[in-house]
């Protein structure tokens, strides 16, 4: 394989994995790394054919898990967006002893909606894959538009993070089928049950990708794990109060006692 691009920020003693969600890149944290990068020293990562690595075919969940480890600090705490929640839990699984902790945001275990669990209808997926094919930019910035913002003074801020974000080539249509492939039919929610690393869940109330009835499931499920409802915020709570989700994802890391 072709040389895998990871960039590094911060100076913290803390090491701090983000992987991003279907469809966007690395990109999409520039707004916490101001105050993130003060605590941790931050790990960020495109997926294969994503980004930077644009030109790197995406592979299947543990394809992509095993190569994303290979570079990924001894006793990293890893932070998963969407479908990056589910990448990240993936490696955790492989790899326990490699990682200190896990935080998965507006994630799910099985991302498709079933009898007796709440997810994404298949109709829904497939328009997201579509309009992420057929008008990559307008996707983009219309998601980004849609998240309810809590915090004075962002219009700049969230205009920079759009061009940002559009600033790395589209994702190819291969590269999206497959992230398309990866949140219809993957399902950890048994798997996770083995996992002993402290685990975070984080999600948006107004979230309509990962609907809040999924929290008290996984409460029940998988108690060994924390979950926290963000008021006010859908599939992006980390753009809508950055300044409290940064603060959750410092104290998480102190009750690791990092």
């Amino acid at each position: 394989m072709k040389n895998f691009y990871w960039n590094t920020i911060g100076t913290g003693k803390i090491n701090l994995v983000l992987i991003h969600g279907f469809g966007f890149n690395s990109k999409i944290w520039n707004a916490l790394l101001p105050a993130l990068s003060v605590n941790f020293t931050i790990h960020l990562i495109d997926l294969p054919g994503f980004g930077e690595n644009n030109t790197l075919k995406f592979m299947n969940l543990k394809k992509t898990a095993e190569l994303l480890e290979k570079n990924i600090p001894n006793n990293s705490i890893l932070l998963g967006w969407s479908i990056g929640g589910l990448i990240v839990s993936k490696i955790s699984l492989l790899y326990p002893k490699k990682i200190k902790g896990l935080i998965s945001v507006s994630s799910s275990p099985c991302f498709l909606m079933h009898q007796n669990w709440p997810g994404i209808r298949a109709h829904t997926l497939s328009k997201l894959y579509y309009e992420l094919t057929t008008n990559y930019e307008e996707t983009i910035q219309n998601f980004i538009d849609m998240q309810p913002i809590i915090y004075q003074n962002y219009n700049e801020e969230i205009f920079n993070l759009k061009k940002d974000i559009l600033s790395y080539p589209k994702p190819n249509t291969s590269t999206l089928k497959k992230g398309l492939k990866i949140l219809q039919f993957s399902d950890l929610r048994n798997e996770i049950v083995k996992l002993k690393i402290p685990f975070l869940r984080i999600y948006g109330k107004l979230d309509t990708f990962v609907p809040k009835e999924i929290v008290k499931i996984l409460d029940i499920k998988w108690p060994h794990t924390k979950s926290i409802i963000m008021e006010k915020c859908a599939h992006a709570p980390f753009i809508s109060k950055k300044y409290k989700f940064s603060k959750i994802i410092l104290e998480f890391s102190k009750s690791l006692n990092c």
